[in-house]
């Protein structure tokens, strides 16, 4: 057994050489779903954040009934191997990772670099879709709440713990409600949360999309202060690209306690009365304010 057999971050390479295990669920999620039926991994299923890993009606986490449901259209079993991967260097794929793990799903993993790794890698694609699995035996889904940070914990965690604003910099300061090309995503105000030190998701990201050595990793971190037992929150627009960092910080550094802040700056920005800081510096939340 390799150690890459054990991981949460795999290679292509290594998804490569089990695609016909029939235990592997390869689950495919684009910001630009249209990529899925241009060619996907082979026994790929496409899933959407708005429509699968999101509740229809509330701005929330999918309820379990749902994620049974979405479990049982996927094939999912307790003894399944759960591969995410997708566009935008796994922005979306990472979210899904945090969702699926954060249900209790035993045995998830990430493909590192994405669809973008696949393709560089020059390994096969299809255009078949598989059908729908019959009568699959799914989990019980429990959300583990530790592993999401609502907006009080957000506070706390500027106050008194790391709150880890992972937006671009332009995001942060405030010069850009959201980056241009998603308008749709886009908060009342711009700025960051008083007290959040911007460390944006992509430092860890290296030239070929994937994902840096670990030793780097620590590297980045620790220049932002933060040690494996310092509680940290990481937020971004809607919780993705903070699910990556999440990912990162908690799967692949093991650091404790973190949580994502999955309502991000579009709750934040677009609520009454709550305190915004402009500019590079991180500034400090009002006294009293208890969010």
């Amino acid at each position: 057994m390799s150690a890459e057999d054990t991981s949460p971050l795999v290679s292509p390479e290594w998804v490569a050489r089990r695609l016909d295990q029939p235990d592997q669920v390869l689950i495919e999620v684009d910001d630009r779903p249209g990529l899925y039926h241009l060619g996907h991994l082979p026994g790929a299923r496409s899933v959407h954040l708005a429509g699968d890993l999101q509740d229809a009606v509330h701005r929330d986490a999918p309820t379990p009934e749902a994620m049974v449901g979405l479990w049982q259209r996927l094939g999912i079993t307790p003894s399944s191997t759960v591969i995410f991967y997708g566009d935008l260097h796994n922005w979306l794929a990472a979210y899904g990772y945090w969702l699926f793990t954060s249900y209790g799903l035993p045995d998830v993993r990430l493909l590192d670099g994405g669809r973008q790794a696949w393709l560089a890698e020059k390994l096969p694609l299809t255009q078949l879709v598989p059908g729908t699995p019959d009568n699959v035996s799914v989990p019980s889904p429990s959300f583990r709440e530790e592993r999401r940070a609502e907006r009080t914990d957000a506070v706390q965690a500027a106050r008194t713990g790391l709150l880890l604003d992972v937006r671009s910099p332009e995001e942060y300061v405030g010069d850009w409600l959201t980056e241009p090309e998603f308008s749709g995503e886009v908060a009342h105000r711009a700025g960051h949360i008083p007290g959040a030190r911007s460390v944006p998701w992509d430092t860890v990201i290296d030239q070929r999309g994937r994902i840096k050595p670990v030793e780097e990793l620590r590297h980045i971190y620790a220049a932002a202060g933060l040690r494996p037992d310092t509680e940290v929150v990481t937020y971004c627009r809607i919780g993705e690209r903070s699910a990556h960092t999440w990912f990162v910080l908690h799967e692949l550094l093991g650091h404790r306690p973190v949580r994502n802040y999955d309502g991000s700056w579009t709750e934040w920005g677009s609520m009454m009365r709550m305190p915004i800081q402009l500019g590079p510096e991180p500034g400090t939340l009002p006294a009293g304010f208890t969010g």
